[in-house]
């Protein structure tokens, strides 16, 4: 019997609708067939997804990504990931990272089904689409308000009577964004909300210092998966590129493997807890255990610093022993 089966069911009546009934785990030796065979599906013309994991015991961190990756390609119009009988080892995983905002999770299929009948047209913000991630040239019109570039054959006010997209450049991410008519809207990349008042000018909003999320966890792989996710997810959002992700995801890899080895003797069984904060270009990593006392000189069997590659890879980094045992490390990168 294949780790993975996956059964397809087109629904009648909701048109770029189908039901993805899965069964066996999403790990390292399905996860290609999975993304596979949901690529097919999409270029079907899908859009709704719904997904059956009533028989799903694990998804593995790729798996997850790509069901996130999933949801952001098809949330532009109407398109949805919904998610059903979710297993409760399963259900915590998303819970504890905060992945429900991607997904929309039912007890059963009719009361997917149900909600998808009765969902509501997309609000102007949802229709915010990304052109590309160049910056066009603008001027700048005093105070939070900027004028975007229209394009050549077009100005915005003409843009706007035909019905054309305007384009409209994020002050915060400096992506460049769609809008056709005036309204408030919301950057989908950084999430900065704007005001388009018309004839290429918008208003954005002061952004907003971003709540920490904390998460509690063990050592075992799917947890430490899971963060790099998360952590890949929010740094993504928050304009870091290839290199200094990669930079900031073996850092975060690194501390959590140090942690484990030299304050908890390598039993993945124990807790840390991390609190992670993204602002505007900079993301903010603070770990706490309650372990043996590390130093920020300890070194390994082979002479080296035990954080020394972190320590390179962030612009900050903090250790601090706990007055009532363990460590507390802060790590810090901006984008470049």
């Amino acid at each position: 019997m294949p780790d993975l089966t996956i059964q397809v069911q087109e629904i009648k009546g909701l048109p770029g609708t189908a039901l993805v009934i899965l069964s066996g785990s999403i790990d390292a030796n399905t996860v290609i067939t999975f993304q596979t065979h949901l690529n097919t599906v999409r270029e079907r013309g899908i859009t709704r997804f719904i997904l059956d994991m009533e028989s799903v015991k694990y998804v593995n961190s790729t798996g997850l990504g790509y069901l996130i990756n999933l949801s952001d390609s098809v949330s532009g119009g109407k398109g949805c990931i919904s998610l059903v009988k979710v297993q409760p080892k399963v259900k915590v995983v998303f819970d504890m990272l905060g992945l429900n905002a991607f997904f929309k999770i039912y007890p059963t299929r009719d009361e997917a089904l149900k909600n998808l009948t009765q969902e509501p047209i997309a609000s102007p913000s949802e229709q915010t689409v990304i052109l590309k991630t160049q910056t066009l040239a603008q001027a700048s019109t005093g105070g939070t308000s900027v004028r975007a570039q229209p394009p050549a054959h077009a100005a915005p006010v003409a843009a706007e009577a035909a019905g054309e997209q305007v384009p409209v450049e994020c002050q915060s991410c400096k992506v460049l964004l769609a809008v056709r008519e005036v309204g408030t809207y919301k950057c989908p990349r950084c999430f900065t909300l704007f005001n388009y008042v018309g004839g290429g000018k918008a208003s954005f909003l002061p952004r907003r210092k971003v709540v920490p999320v904390q998460l509690s966890l063990n050592f075992s792989e799917e947890c430490t998966g899971g963060l790099l996710e998360f952590v890949k997810i929010t740094a993504r959002r928050a304009g870091f590129v290839d290199g200094t992700l990669s930079d900031l995801l073996n850092a975060v890899k690194d501390t959590v493997s140090t942690i484990r080895r030299y304050a908890y003797g390598n039993d993945e069984n124990n807790i840390y807890h991390v609190m992670l904060v993204a602002v505007d270009s900079e993301i903010e990593l603070r770990f706490a255990d309650y372990g043996l006392s590390l130093s920020a000189n300890k070194t390994d069997e082979t002479g080296r610093n035990l954080f020394q590659g972190v320590k390179e890879a962030m612009d900050k980094f903090e250790l601090k022993n706990h007055p009532r045992g363990g460590n507390v490390l802060t790590l810090a990168k901006k984008a470049r």
